[in-house]
């Protein structure tokens, strides 16, 4: 028995869920990018700009992951794809908090 066995259960329910848990991630991250967006206009602010970005392409992110469910499941938002997203995701907000 491997160490890491307990763990099976715990991802067999996560699998069961995955549908449900994408489109909820989806609705916060587009629910967060709204709230942002309304907090840059209020103030213009840079740096709320590029946490606005980040909240965005995290949406967008989670959008090509259910997408990715009815298109062509596993081929259409390839790991890569993600991987660049997320980098990009972290760099607006590595900009956001270091920016002057």
């Amino acid at each position: 028995m491997a160490f890491w066995d307990f763990l099976r259960p715990l991802t067999q329910q996560a699998i069961e869920i995955d549908f449900y848990t994408r489109i909820i991630v989806f609705v916060l991250s587009a629910a967060m990018f709204a709230v942002s967006l309304l907090a840059f206009r209020k103030s213009k602010s840079r740096k709320l700009m590029f946490v606005s970005i980040a909240f965005f392409l995290f949406a967008l992110k989670w959008a090509f992951k259910i997408a990715d469910l009815f298109i062509s499941p596993g081929e259409f938002f390839h790991r890569a794809a993600e991987n660049l997203v997320e980098l990009l995701i972290l760099a607006s907000l590595f900009i956001a908090i270091f920016k002057k």
